[in-house]
């Protein structure tokens, strides 16, 4: 799996992080926090090992960009305004989240292409078949001719005319091998199409779409207690909020796609580990404290601050999560903890020095803090 590679030394590096975890069982405690990938829908998923049909997450990323628009909705901006609506947003976020790692690059057919039917033909509105989103991303490509070069091509985009609003969402493209698209005679597994709503959520519909071509779940969705969207991890990660104030992957999606190194995870399996944190907004240092609670859930915390892709938000802390491998898309695989059962948004969840909180039979206070990170104590429960 690109990016995840286990050295000793590296694991070294983690145990003196990581007090109650001794180096000889450094490999075995890594293991036990690398949880198993399910299955449960497969195309995406929250465990390990990634899906191998999903895009690359190290090195250069490339879009081919078809732009198409229809007869009863002609376009009147030129593709270029539209890409802005998406770029450089999405090449600077996965630069930032990626710590350099993956960098996303356009390919741009600068012209509009007029597809077969009327918008409406297209029964294409939320919730539109597998079958009818496949047609209409081939249609395009047949539309576009034998001109455009797919050769180094990773993925394909198809950038609507915004102004079509019977289109009205811009779903990822996440095929097994054979129910791809054919394009310049190779099949494409990945890519993604927009629809209305990218004047409204702009660069952060593509980095979540996009999310789903390199394998990540939909995080958001409704408590049954409440009904209330996006209750479950609040405004963290683009996975549950692609307009959010904290829209920077969570670190267990940046160790899932590669982003982070196994010599940056501290597991601990024994009943108390002492860890020191750096933000995870930062390149560098160790950026996850997990303890495993069943063969496929464990309590994390991390580091964030306001910098980078969070700069928007209002206060530093600690967040404190549990990943469930066992749920997918929509069902809370992943919940962050809440202090505050009135806040939606999760802010009150940013543990500051002194606090504490109790998440699956796991403790975690956070003993100090400073501008280089926090230190967090993680104490099993009898």
């Amino acid at each position: 799996m690109a990016g995840l590679r286990v050295k000793a030394a590296a694991l070294a590096t983690v145990c003196a992080a990581l007090s109650g975890l001794s180096p000889a069982r450094a490999a075995d405690a890594l293991a036990a926090c690398r949880l198993p990938e399910l299955g449960l829908r497969g195309d995406v998923g929250l465990g390990f090992p990634r899906n191998p049909s999903r895009l690359k997450t190290v090195g250069a990323l490339r879009f081919r960009v078809l732009f198409v628009d229809f007869v009863d909705a002609p376009a009147t901006m030129p593709p270029q305004k539209v890409l802005e609506l998406v770029s450089p947003r999405a090449e600077q976020f996965f630069s930032a989240v990626s710590y350099g790692r993956l960098r996303l690059t356009f390919q741009v057919s600068p012209q509009w292409i007029r597809m077969r039917k009327p918008v409406a033909d297209y029964h294409f509105q939320r919730g539109a078949t597998f079958d009818a989103h496949r047609a209409y991303l081939q249609e395009a490509i047949n539309l576009a001719g034998p001109g455009i070069d797919y050769s180094d091509s990773d993925a394909i985009l198809v950038i609507a005319n915004p102004e079509a609003k019977a289109i009205d969402w811009g779903p990822a493209f996440t095929a097994s091998p054979g129910f791809g698209v054919v394009a310049g005679g190779r099949e494409f597994l990945n890519g993604a199409t927009s629809g209305s709503d990218l004047t409204i959520l702009r660069g952060g519909w593509f980095v979540h779409e996009i999310g789903h071509a390199l394998s990540l779940v939909d995080l958001a969705g409704p408590l049954p207690s409440n009904q209330r969207w996006h209750t479950y991890v609040g405004q963290f990660s683009v996975m549950g909020e692609p307009e959010g104030r904290a829209p920077g992957y969570l670190g267990w999606e940046r160790w899932q796609l590669g982003w982070l190194d196994d010599a940056q995870i501290a597991c601990g399996t024994e009943p108390r580990s002492t860890v020191r944190l750096t933000p995870i907004e930062r390149a560098g240092g160790v950026k996850l404290a997990l303890m495993p609670t069943g063969p496929h859930t464990a309590v994390v915390a991390e580091s964030r601050r306001a910098e980078a892709e969070d700069g928007a938000m209002p206060r530093n802390g600690v967040l404190v999560y549990t990943v469930d491998t066992a749920l997918t898309s929509h069902q809370g695989p992943v919940r962050v903890q809440p202090v505050d059962d009135t806040d939606e948004h999760h802010w009150q969840s940013l543990l500051q020095a002194g606090q504490s909180i109790q998440a699956a039979g796991v403790r975690v206070r956070v003993m100090h803090s400073d501008v280089d990170g926090d230190t967090v104590d993680l104490i099993r429960q009898p």
